[in-house]
């Protein structure tokens, strides 16, 4: 080997050694880096103190346009949902609507165009919405499981209700 090659092989050796910063018997460092800056932590309530409520009012985190028990000021109804479909959208976009077997749904449809509501895997419930009045379709929930609610002449979905 030249010596050129030779003081080459040595200088990166050496920098590796360096950069490595260890040998078999060195301790990993519990200290910061030289160059550590403390950052504090964001501030987390503690699991006893009362959060606050969202800004829809909604202590629960559910959706602005879903409503349950007493809020949906409708007697009988557990669960009520409304949506708007206008030039081919849906507002708010199409979720899921956790709800209990047992429960009374409530969907109310506005739309710009004259749609039949389906409800699957209910053929006796389907509704027709106007482009000139809202329409409501509603329901008992008898089993578990997701049931989709949809506008049948554009396919589009409006909702999942999710039974368990």
């Amino acid at each position: 080997m030249s010596r050129r090659a030779a003081a080459l092989a040595g200088t990166i050796a050496a920098a590796a050694l360096a950069v490595a910063g260890c040998s078999a018997d060195d301790e990993p460092s519990t200290q910061p880096p030289a160059t550590y800056t403390s950052v504090p932590a964001p501030l987390m309530p503690s699991p006893s103190a009362p959060s606050s409520a969202p800004a829809n009012g909604n202590s629960s985190g559910e959706q602005p346009n879903v409503k349950r028990g007493a809020q949906t000021g409708e007697a009988g109804v557990d669960v009520l949902v409304t949506i708007d479909y206008r030039g081919g959208k849906v507002t708010p976009p199409a979720g899921v609507v956790d709800v209990q077997v047992g429960n009374k749904v409530k969907i109310k449809v506005t739309s710009d165009q004259a749609q039949n509501i389906d409800v699957q895997g209910l053929p006796d419930k389907s509704a027709d919405v106007s482009a000139k009045e809202p329409e409501d379709i509603d329901w008992t929930v008898t089993k578990a499981g997701d049931t989709k609610v949809t506008l049948r002449e554009s396919n589009t979905l409006l909702v999942t209700v999710h039974a368990a």
